[in-house]
């Protein structure tokens, strides 16, 4: 009898620990990620967070975000270019393309501000800054082949070597184009007065 009772007790105690170890929520190991990394391999709709790939409601094509401060990034690379690249609307973009290809147009259109990084030969495609805050950095043969900041309200343009950014129209100021006077072929700069007039 009492061998019986025992039985039952050990019987019951291994379903409760059975039941017990379902509800533990273990994080699988196809969801860990470099923190240091891209966010490429979290696929899209995830980011790396903590060595995790997390769900995010990161707008396309943000690589990551902040969504509570609409701030994101957009990493390219020539294993995985992006194509054309549009900042989403109000944001402050942070744009990297790195490698040949790795981005076609860059549209920042409709962003709240952009940072553009082109970086290697042919890395962007055609630049579009629209009328807010524009900073682009432009190195390697044809990085940045036309740069349009005609309507922005304050543009920063850095380039290599003037193969870098053949093609570029800047704001007008109070005194004249808003461009840096010591660079080869003018480059962009917000410095003259009335070259940096954003709200």
């Amino acid at each position: 009898m009492k061998a019986a009772l025992l039985a039952v007790l050990a019987a019951a105690g291994l379903a409760a620990l059975s039941v017990a170890s379902c509800s533990v929520h273990r994080l699988s190991d196809r969801f860990t990620c470099d923190p240091a990394g891209d966010g490429h391999e979290c696929g899209n709709g995830r980011f790396c967070s903590q060595g995790f790939c997390v769900e995010t409601d990161c707008p396309a094509p943000c690589t990551s975000c902040d969504v509570g401060d609409r701030t994101c990034r957009i990493q390219c690379n020539g294993n995985k270019p992006c194509g054309n690249v549009q900042c989403p609307a109000g944001y402050d973009c942070t744009i990297r393309c790195t490698n040949s290809g790795a981005c076609g147009t860059v549209d920042c259109a409709q962003a709240h501000s952009c940072d553009v990084e082109c970086s290697g030969a042919a890395s962007c495609g055609n630049l579009n800054c629209g009328k807010n805050a524009c900073a682009i950095d432009c190195s390697g043969a044809l990085a940045c082949p036309t740069i349009d900041c005609g309507a922005s309200c304050s543009c920063d343009v850095t380039c290599n070597n003037a193969i870098s950014c053949p093609s570029m129209a800047c704001p007008m100021g109070f005194q004249g184009p808003c461009i840096d006077p010591g660079s080869t072929g003018g480059l962009c700069n917000s410095n003259p007065p009335g070259c940096s007039t954003c709200l």
